[in-house]
């Protein structure tokens, strides 16, 4: 088994450390539910061989041990199936709550990374996936392991050679189902990465359905969907494949073992054969019945193979993103920062030395691409970084994020502020007038009604800023979508409003040099200072 696949198998087992129980009381149910079942058909051979041979009705007592066997086996059936589906349910909600948490600590900074697309499928197919794996199959495994050990056992009690037929044929069952399922995880994982390139190529294209009205370029992206699409189907028709593939070798190879003893017990039965004891028609129908048990287990693990492959892509793509690489921020006041060899893991940034001393004022400057954003990010603890800033922070990034909630609760964000603080912020940025021509002002609901400009948008998250309490500001191009004349005076209104405070500020446009007493520089993910 790869390294790699090793750890997934590993990283997927500590997440179902919070069913431990219930995955390890379903194995020992379904073996209950074996057990039950193999006295059953020993009953019931019982009865058929009354019945047949001595030509009178079985006992009481052996329909009474049918009833009771029947009733036990129907009862373990049902409660191992609503423990599996509990338990599935409760794996899916524990890794959706840790990607929940993840989401929150890395905010943009971690969505950004991947398309929509990609975030739909993680909590819509890819969790399932892990779940699946944990309750379904790793407790099949468990069973297909254990339940020919059983059946061998009952088995060797009444006819040992039986028993050693068996012992013959099973391992060609796991073995074949290795050999199949050896490369069904790269096809399952090669599935998934065409599927998310279709999904986000289709989601690209409805974004930009307007520019390719303007275009007229529906022919062209409609030829390149489709192409798109039957590559998918090559890809799905050969996972699928090689799932039917599996299922046939399953299937022949436990038909033939099956086959071979019910000859075995044929020919035993008519005296034409004499190796081992004598077979009475109760064991010989007993023994019929039973070995299927045996390759049912593998059959059913077989089915569920595919689950194993599925899980393994899918905890490729999500150990990254749900590894606890981000921790919640220390509180208390902003104390300022001198950080040596600083570095972060994705991208690889690195600075050597860096100073920052409360109400210290820094213009973070450095080509497009070269770093900022992911430094910023750093800081306000967004990104796996090798140092953390303790203290409140507040970051205005260069996506305004506009929540579908009211106005007011856009800017207090979870904080009370009276009306005429609102209302002055709201000025000070040039939103006033804006705001009171809404239908209900400040309770007026966010959404495509009534709609933002990009512009708006950044002064509205810029206004949010400006009312936090947080000793540590960070500014991401605030006023990269407005105009020159905007420009200015709103960072006039920066520099009066939150002058007392620590400020880093990234940013294209001419600020003046006399309002910053450091200067950081980011050039190929290297941070200098001066």
């Amino acid at each position: 088994m790869p390294d790699n696949d090793k750890s997934l198998k590993g990283w997927m087992n500590e997440q179902g450390a919070a069913c431990g129980g219930a995955l390890l009381l379903l194995p020992a149910l379904a073996l209950l539910a074996i057990i039950t079942q193999i006295s059953l058909y020993w009953h019931l051979s019982l009865a058929v061989d009354g019945l047949i041979v001595h030509q009178q009705i079985a006992r009481p007592e052996t329909w009474y041990w049918l009833c009771i066997c029947a009733c036990a086996w129907l009862a373990l059936d049902r409660v191992r199936h609503w423990l599996t589906h509990r338990s599935h349910h409760k794996l899916c909600g524990q890794m959706q709550n840790a990607l929940h948490r993840q989401l929150l600590l890395g905010q943009l900074a971690l969505v950004r990374q991947h398309s929509r697309f990609y975030w739909q499928q993680l909590w819509l197919n890819e969790i399932p996936s892990v779940a699946d794996y944990l309750s379904r199959y790793k407790v099949q495994q468990a069973v297909a392991v254990l339940a020919p050990v059983l059946v061998l056992f009952w088995l060797s009690g009444v006819s040992w050679l039986v028993a050693l037929l068996i012992l013959i044929c099973l391992p060609v069952v796991p073995l074949f189902m290795y050999l199949v399922g050896t490369g069904a995880a790269t096809l399952q994982r090669r599935h998934f990465i065409a599927l998310e390139r279709l999904g986000n190529l289709f989601t690209d294209r409805l974004q930009a359905a307007d520019l390719m009205l303007i275009h007229r370029a529906y022919d062209a992206q409609h030829t390149l969907l489709d192409s798109a699409s039957q590559e998918l189907n090559k890809r799905t028709m050969k996972v699928v494949s090689l799932a039917f593939l599996s299922t046939t070798v399953l299937d022949f190879f436990s038909t033939l073992s099956v086959a071979l003893v019910a000859v075995f017990v044929g020919f035993n039965l008519l005296g034409e054969v004499q190796w081992g004891p004598p077979l009475s028609l109760q064991q010989g129908f007993f023994i019929l019945l039973v070995v299927p048990l045996c390759f049912t287990e593998l059959k059913t693990l077989g089915r569920l193979y595919h689950k194993k492959n599925a899980a393994l892509s899918a905890a490729s793509e999500l150990k990254p993103v749900l590894a606890p690489s981000l921790s919640p921020r220390p509180g208390g006041p902003f104390q300022g920062l001198e950080w040596h060899n600083l570095t972060t893991s994705t991208p690889n940034l690195k600075a050597s030395h860096l100073v920052l001393q409360p109400k210290d004022w820094v213009l973070l400057q450095g080509p497009s691409g070269s770093g900022k954003s992911v430094l910023l990010e750093c800081l306000m603890g967004q990104r796996s970084c090798s140092h953390q800033v303790k203290g409140e922070i507040a970051l205005l990034t260069q996506q305004a994020v506009i929540t579908p909630d009211t106005l007011r609760q856009n800017l207090c964000q979870g904080n009370q502020y009276p009306d005429q603080q609102l209302w002055e912020v709201l000025q000070s940025v040039e939103l006033d007038s804006w705001a009171r021509h809404l239908a209900e002002g400040l309770d007026t609901l966010m959404g495509k009604h009534p709609p933002l400009s990009g512009g708006q948008a950044q002064r509205l998250a810029l206004a949010r800023i400006l009312l936090s309490q947080a000793q540590l500001v960070l500014l991401d191009e605030p006023t990269a979508h407005l105009t020159d004349q905007q420009h200015q005076r709103l960072a006039k209104v920066i520099r009066t409003q939150l002058s007392g405070r620590t400020l880093i500020w990234a940013s294209h446009k001419a600020l003046p040099e006399t309002w910053f007493n450091r200067h950081w520089h980011v050039n190929q993910l290297e941070v200098t200072q001066r």
